[in-house]
């Protein structure tokens, strides 16, 4: 346990000195994280091994950037392929833990990290956090979280947060899960009364909504953090205007941890040099030229455990080869682009976030994929993929108790089996599509 926090504090300074760093500096540490990376994955996981030699490359051959690009990119298929091993074999699994990401895609995926990959994602966001203000000593904490966790490696979660965070609970920090009725939400709002809030903007914006229309008085959180969705301006300002707070939005992923964020400058978001290697391509696999949208593909250089190496993230986003005024070292990016998830209109005009149904949907037993489909306001379809070894009837029945648990029994919930998830136009696989 002493170990473990020694630890955390060692990455949590190291990562804060690194963002005074000149980006020169930034740029070498990186392709050192990058090749040591390579090198681990390579000689310890079978699957990177194999794809290496196909293409005919050994770790030694990638000198330069330019050479990243000989590497052909993983995808979540890819990592989800119980055939491929992607799991390194010289960790030590007792002590890992095993999470799923969020399943915003519909196609949930399980990683497994080592507790020095937990320490590195958790500092990412801790990093951010502190640079833009918060200081855990004295702010209220409030996080919004979609779902409380459900998990058969529930044991592991809880092994791995006391080595994470010495204790399970910090005093100062306090949830609010978005399943609950917006009642309890607002109740507990009022009696947590936050410094800092930290979640989907969608969420906090229909807090920030029933503020307003309730007319309650003394609900101002200093700082609010957006992570997960598309920040539009509509929604910052709206917030904004309700709280009078100072909005900072994250990009990262479970399977990155901490992309990129904005500083008080607000003028594009600071890739994590030192944590991530970015890159954004077009359909081609080539480097697109700055302000031009591209794909995001990830290079976590901190996960040892399951390593993600020029990984698809499945996201939009525009570079920007230029640094920020703050004066903090690193590239900016100028934004994630992409489709705003849509959100489910209820009978009663109630509007609902697709996190709380991807979350809702991804712990039903058997669903192996999925995509929920508005087409009217009293019905919605899901489509789904089982997994082997589920009943059919089992599944549906299951499926439209957790999405009435959630949504009211006033929806009808439809599902079918279907043998694939069919992408939009551009590619992009919607979990949730609402066409009112």
């Amino acid at each position: 346990m002493f170990e473990s926090l020694i630890k955390r504090q060692k990455i949590q300074k190291t990562l804060q000195k690194n963002i005074w760093a000149k980006t020169s500096e930034l740029e070498e540490l990186q392709l050192q994280k990058f090749r040591v990376i390579l090198n681990h994955a390579y000689q310890n996981v079978p699957y990177y091994h194999r794809l290496f030699r196909s293409a005919g490359l050994k770790p030694e051959d990638i000198k330069s950037y330019k050479d990243i690009s000989k590497i052909p990119i993983t995808t979540r298929k890819d990592l989800r392929d119980p055939k491929n091993d992607v799991i390194a074999n010289n960790i030590k699994l007792k002590n890992c833990m095993k999470c799923k990401t969020s399943g915003s895609t519909g196609v949930p995926l399980e990683l497994t990290c080592t507790v020095e990959d937990g320490l590195y994602a958790w500092a990412s966001y801790e990093r951010v956090r502190r640079v833009n203000g918060y200081n855990p000593s004295h702010d209220k904490f409030l996080i919004l979280k979609s779902a409380k966790q459900k998990s058969n490696n529930e044991k592991y979660a809880v092994k791995y947060i006391k080595k994470l965070h010495g204790k399970l609970s910090d005093q100062n920090t306090s949830l609010i899960y978005l399943t609950e009725p917006i009642h309890n939400q607002i109740e507990l709002l009022k009696t947590i009364n936050p410094d800092v809030i930290w979640g989907y903007p969608s969420a906090i914006k229909v807090l920030a909504k029933e503020v307003k229309e309730r007319s309650i008085e003394k609900i101002s959180p200093r700082l609010v953090f957006t992570a997960s969705e598309v920040l539009t301006e509509e929604c910052r300002n709206y917030i904004t205007s309700v709280f009078n707070s100072e909005i900072y939005d994250v990009y990262g992923a479970w399977e990155t941890g901490c992309m990129a964020w904005e500083c008080s400058k607000h003028s594009g978001y600071h890739i994590n040099m030192d944590t991530v290697l970015l890159e954004f391509i077009d359909e081609s696999g080539e480097s697109v030229c700055e302000g031009e949208r591209g794909k995001v593909i990830a290079t976590n250089l901190n996960a040892f455990g399951m390593p993600r190496i020029r990984y698809e993230v499945g996201d939009i986003a525009i570079p920007l080869k230029e640094e920020c005024s703050c004066g903090m070292g690193g590239y900016l990016m100028k934004s994630v682009e992409g489709r705003e998830d849509d959100f489910i209109k209820l009978p009663n005009n109630q509007i609902v976030s697709p996190r709380i149904v991807t979350v809702t949907i991804k712990n039903v037993p058997g669903v192996s994929e999925f995509q929920a489909i508005q087409e009217k306001k009293d019905t919605i379809l899901v489509n789904i993929v089982k997994e082997q070894d589920f009943d059919e009837s089992t599944i549906h029945k299951e499926l439209a108790r957790a999405l009435h648990k959630v949504l009211g029994n006033e929806l009808n919930i439809e599902s079918q089996i279907v043998e694939d998830i069919i992408g939009d136009k551009s590619g992009k696989l919607r979990a949730v599509v609402s066409r009112i």
